[in-house]
């Protein structure tokens, strides 16, 4: 490790050295004038309303320098020679602005530039503000070195986004991984989640989840955050994770003018006889001083929402057709949510010096994700069909007994971030410095609590017949679901049987320190950058967690009828299951109070340890890196060359953990079949005598690697308003760190034997990313971009699921990854699941989007906009063991869309969102019969009941409208899923169900107040 490291630095300081050599002789001509004899122009530029305007560009000539505002509104450009010039901006959106200058040599010319809209039909620009947002957003994305896309909070706002994913669900190319009702993972380009980088403020924050890198996204609400920054092509100074894309979330500061804004507004959805919900927040800020050189701004946020889900998840029989499915089961599920989050992040800057200024940054959001499940499940007979029906008539089996589940999850998640850091401008350099804390944890992170509840009522039928359907899509099992007087619905028919009661949590904290230096230089009359920087990042992930299982209870074990909870549905899934009535239901609470008081002594010892030592495990995370970069023009082509270098060390601690059953002491055997076997941390009796016998071993694992991630960017001005852009960059994807733990689950007592392994020796993924784009900016405000993107990916992870009765014996030398051989080797016939590196994947793709306002049209119409955007995809993954096709990679949807018409006056506006996201790929599952006999018994292939799991296609409609009344003070009103769309997922083919569940709309009411408005 010690070689590989001083290697690593020896080839860093290598490449900086190069880098800073290259600077040198990049400025040589430059050097001969010094700051004598050239001059500097700085200033801010600002909009009619006296606000600074980022991503504006000022250009110089006839020297043919530009440069961009900062976020701050402010631009600088150095090392001009004395003499007379012109200084024109550039802002799409408003009227270009020129003024004529001269600079003496030695001199510091400061300069504010204010621009106008051209003329009163543009004036919504000003006025309103979700379009004075979007010209902003529009000028960033023109500005940036690469290709970005920026959503400002006054577009943010302008739809019922309740976390940022669901905002970031409106780029284009973005689809969303839902859980209850929003968006929590963003899936960029046809990529998981785990292929996108999120940031706040540039600092990755980390996962509060144990078994996963990215962040979850529902914790962050939408409205702490000042824009979001889709950086969909990496620069050098960028982190390499971002595959897919690095999204950055920008947090507020203090501007130019005070800042007061305040909300507040209440919801109802018509779903569990009516839920509620609420939120409000607010921004205050302000810079002070003759000087404005301390500025200090503060946000908080708050939300309530009593969420509920209607959900059916059919158990679907293998032996289907695709003209008639046949299912084994189905759990007929109710959720009442009552998610809150809030937040709040804070800005402080102080102004040293007129070049050096400090600041501090700070982050923190919150979730608790509460709610109760309940599950009624009726069982239909054994595989094969029912007497009942002449379409299966093999199996004469009356249907098992049903089941039913009462869940209730308390997990809290946050996520935080506290940000110190300085810059210092000297005449033609730029130099930054930062360090940084980030804390994420969640509590009750090791599973989802469950009382189980077994059938003591009278013999029911349950059986689901093929020819009594009547509707595809909502499969039912006579009486036991149909009407509102089945017998699934008495509590006097379920008896106590077993409880799983979760502890613990996931922490995960991040250090970082970064500095970097840039210098602006002339070369042969062109006009440069050169920049250089160093990140070191530690993150150090533990979980402690369990779940204590009790079961076994007696005979005696009470009813649900002295465990009720007062939960009752009356229009349950629209009446489609129980007639619309759902309960009596019990309480995960009082079921587990009465465990806790009476039944301490059945605890079970083989399942709770196969809940506590996989959940107990370690991980740091140690990434070096340096990098350095060079922009400069050449006429109309602008070029951004650069190289990163990271260097990984993870350090990894797990449990491998095996099962040998149950001893018999009349055969001296344990249930795995196995007599000798040593068992020194059981928990349970000893052997011989009659116990569960399992053993754990701590295994620690530390593997180090280096990346190279050259980038290339190319813009070459066709004309004022249009650009061809040209990208190559290379990035990287770390396993998940839970991957990496060398733990061992393995069961005995299963047929097969069921193993699930992590592997230690998993590879970062990486993608050669290379982009074509051309965009066109239109007035009076608008833009149109028209690209195509590929991605060749190496060792992409996926995760391998292998049934039993396998051995390498069956296989070719080398047809299984190595990490699967050793498996299969150590553990052969064995049912094994484990995180594999597959051969090599691709995704393509072209992206379309228009955004327009049509302020240029006669009398109303001139208030009408457009923003909409689609795009394509399309893959393939190559190497997936068992598998003779190629199925496309993970959350990859071949289609999707989003329209946005709009409509702006001075007082009133408009928004309406439609998004479309095909159907893509969730989950592998199925398995060639060529590999495995039987493993496809419907002959019916990847499009049949064995097939992959897929996500339903999603089509939402939201919309929103505000008024205002009085000054800054608007009446909002908006409304979420207008169209009740279902969310799901099928089996191989659309009517091979596999989920479906409603939550129905969110109407929502209130009030803003934004000061300054007009």
């Amino acid at each position: 490790m010690t070689s590989l490291l001083k290697s690593w630095s020896r080839r860093l300081n290598t490449v900086l050295m190069a880098g800073c050599l290259f600077a040198v002789t990049a400025t040589a001509r430059a050097a001969t004038l010094s700051s004598k004899d050239t001059a500097i122009i700085q200033g801010t530029v600002l909009d009619a309303g006296g606000a600074s305007v980022s991503g504006a560009e000022i250009s110089l000539t006839p020297v043919k320098i530009t440069v961009v505002s900062d976020a701050q509104g402010a631009y600088r450009i150095t090392d001009v020679p004395a003499g007379k010039y012109t200084l024109t901006v550039s802002y799409v959106g408003f009227a270009p602005l020129s003024t004529d200058v001269e600079v003496f040599a030695g001199q510091t010319l400061h300069l504010d530039l204010t621009i106008k809209v051209a003329n009163a039909s543009q004036a919504i620009l000003v006025t309103a503000s979700r379009p004075h947002g979007e010209a902003e957003a529009i000028n960033q994305t023109r500005s940036a070195d690469n290709l970005m896309q920026v959503m400002p909070s006054e577009v943010i706002t302008s739809l019922p986004n309740a976390n940022v994913a669901d905002a970031i669900g409106r780029f284009p190319s973005v689809t969303l991984y839902r859980i209850e009702g929003e968006g929590v993972y963003i899936q960029v380009r046809g990529t998981e989640p785990r292929l996108t980088n999120v940031t706040v403020d540039g600092i990755t924050i980390p996962a509060p989840e144990p078994t996963v890198r990215q962040v979850r996204l529902d914790v962050i609400p939408s409205g702490m955050v000042d824009s979001i920054q889709m950086n969909k092509t990496l620069l050098a100074n960028m982190d390499g994770d971002g595959i897919g894309a690095s999204v950055n979330l920008v947090t507020k500061e203090a501007g130019e003018k005070p800042t007061l804004d305040l909300y507040g507004d209440g919801g109802y959805t018509p779903i569990l006889n009516g839920r509620g919900s609420y939120d409000f927040g607010g921004t205050a800020g302000k810079r002070f001083g003759p000087s404005k050189r301390f500025g200090i701004l503060g946000d908080a946020v708050f939300d309530y929402n009593g969420r509920g889900i209607d959900n059916i998840q059919p158990g679907l029989d293998p032996l289907s057709t695709f003209a008639t499915p046949f299912y084994d089961n189905n759990t007929i599920r109710e959720y009442r949510y009552y998610r809150t989050r809030y937040g709040f992040d804070g800005s402080a800057d102080y102004h040293l010096t007129p070049s050096t200024s400090l600041y501090a940054l700070g982050f923190y959001t919150d979730l608790k994700d509460w709610g109760d499940k309940w599950y009624y499940e009726p069982v239909s007979a054994a595989i094969g069909g029912s007497a009942d029906d002449p379409v299966y008539p093999s199996a004469a089996k009356k249907s098992s007994a049903p089941k039913f589940y009462t869940s209730s999850k308390r997990p809290n998640a946050s996520v935080g971030t506290l940000i110190l850091g300085g810059r210092t401008v000297h005449e033609d350099s730029l130099f930054t410095y930062q360090i940084s804390a980030s804390r994420s944890y969640e509590i009750d992170s090791a599973g989802n609590p469950k009382a189980d509840f077994s059938w003591v009522g009278p013999t029911v039928y349950c059986n689901y017949i093929p020819s009594q359907q009547t509707d595809l899509y909502h499969p039912h099992f006579g009486n036991c679901d149909n009407t509102n007087t089945s017998p699934l619905l008495s509590a006097a028919n379920w008896q106590f049987k077993d409880i799983t009661i979760s502890r613990g949590k996931n922490t995960n904290l991040g250090l970082t320190a970064q500095t970097s230096y840039a210098k602006s230089y002339r070369w042969w009359g062109h006009f440069g950058t050169f920049e250089t920087g160093f990140k070191f990042s530690n993150t150090h992930q533990t979980q402690d967690s369990t779940e204590t299982v009790y079961d076994g209870f007696p005979s005696n074990a009470p009813l649900m009828t002295s465990l009720l909870d007062s939960f009752n549905n009356t229009d349950y899934f629209n009446g489609t299951y129980f007639g619309g009535q759902y309960g009596q239901v019990s309480n995960f609470i009082s079921a587990e109070n009465y465990t806790l008081a009476n039944y301490q002594g059945y605890v079970d010892e083989q399942k709770t340890a196969a809940a506590i030592y996989p959940n107990l495990f370690h991980t740091t995370e140690q990434i070096t890196a340096g990098y350095v970069m060079n922009s400069v023009d050449f006429g109309k082509l602008h070029v951004n060359t650069g190289l990163r270098i990271e260097a990984t060390r993870d350090l990894t601690f797990g449990y491998n953990l095996t099962f040998y059953g149950t001893y018999n002491p009349e055969t001296g055997t344990y249930a795995g079949g196995s007599s000798e076997v040593v068992c020194p941390n059981n928990v349970g009796p000893v052997p011989p005598a009659p116990g569960n016998c399992y053993a754990y071993i701590g295994v620690n694992n530390n593997p180090a690697y280096i990346d190279f991630l050259p980038s290339v960017e190319l813009r070459y001005s066709l004309t004022a308003n249009s650009a061809l852009r040209a990208v190559y960059s290379r990035g990287v994807a770390r396993p998940d760190p839970y991957q990496l733990v060398p733990y061992v689950q393995e069961d005995s007592t299963a047929s097969p034997v069921s193993v699930t392994i992590g592997n230690p020796s998993l590879r970062p993924e990486h993608a050669n990313n290379y982009d074509l784009l051309y965009e066109y900016y239109l007035q009076p405000l608008g833009l149109i971009q028209a690209g195509y993107f590929f991605k060749q990916l190496t060792a992409p992870q996926v995760e391998i699921t292998l049934p039993g009765g396998l051995s390498l014996s069956d296989f070719p030398p080398n047809y299984f990854p190595a990490s699967v051989q050793t498996v299969l080797a150590q553990y052969p016939g064995d049912a094994i699941t484990q995180f594999s590196n597959g051969e090599n994947a691709w995704i393509y793709g072209f992206e379309l989007s228009f955004q327009q306002h049509f302020s240029y049209l006669p009398g109303v119409l001139k208030g009408l906009g457009l923003s909409a955007n689609y795009s394509y995809t399309a893959s393939r993954e190559k190497g997936l063991p068992l598998r003779n096709d190629h199925p496309t990679t993970i959350d990859q949807a071949p289609n999707t869309w989003k329209i946005s018409p709009t409509f702006d006056t001075k007082r009133f506006s408009a928004r309406v969102g439609l998004a479309y996201d095909q159907a893509s790929l969730f989950t592998y599952n199925y398995v060639s019969p060529q590999y495995v006999t039987g493993a496809d018994p419907s002959g019916l292939g990847p499009k049949g009941p064995s097939g992959d799991i897929f996500t339903l296609t999603h089509f939402q409609v939201d919309a929103q409208v505000s008024y205002r009344f009085w000054k800054g003070l608007s009446a909002v009103v908006s409304g979420l899923n207008l169209n009740n769309e279902v969310f799901g997922y099928y089996q191989g083919s659309t009517p091979f169900v596999n989920q479906r569940e409603y939550y129905k709309p969110t109407y929502t009411g209130g009030l803003r107040y934004t000061l300054g408005s007009r």
